[in-house]
């Protein structure tokens, strides 16, 4: 796999979508699992640009898993108890699917374990 596709996808992983929208195919695919699918490079871009005007995020990527047509991507949020975990299917040196996994701690749960 190309060190640029794999940059590409710890990029959108951070929510720094800029460098990896050129990477991402035209009819991709990106499924937020236990939300929405979102349908589309437009789409995506769209979504992104909703995201980047709320602010950045500060995650940080703790690990990046390369496989033959598979790149992961797991982190977490600096500020918040959020951790995620992106996997990017890979085919021609594309993006063509990005699965999203978001792990969020309520307030209560944050509560009951500090008791």
């Amino acid at each position: 796999m190309k060190a640029k596709i794999i940059a590409a996808c710890e990029a959108f992983s951070l929510g720094k979508s800029d460098k990896a929208l050129p990477h991402i195919a035209d009819e991709a695919e990106w499924h937020i699992v236990g939300d929405h699918i979102i349908v589309g490079k437009a789409g995506i871009e769209d979504t992104c640009a909703e995201a980047a005007a709320e602010g950045n995020p500060n995650f940080k990527n703790i690990r990046t898993i390369e496989g033959k047509f598979h790149v992961v991507v797991e982190g977490h949020d600096l500020d918040a108890d959020i951790h995620y975990c992106d996997i990017y299917t890979i085919e021609a040196d594309t993006i063509h699917e990005i699965t999203s996994y978001c792990l969020a701690r309520h307030e209560a749960e944050l509560d009951d374990a500090a008791e």
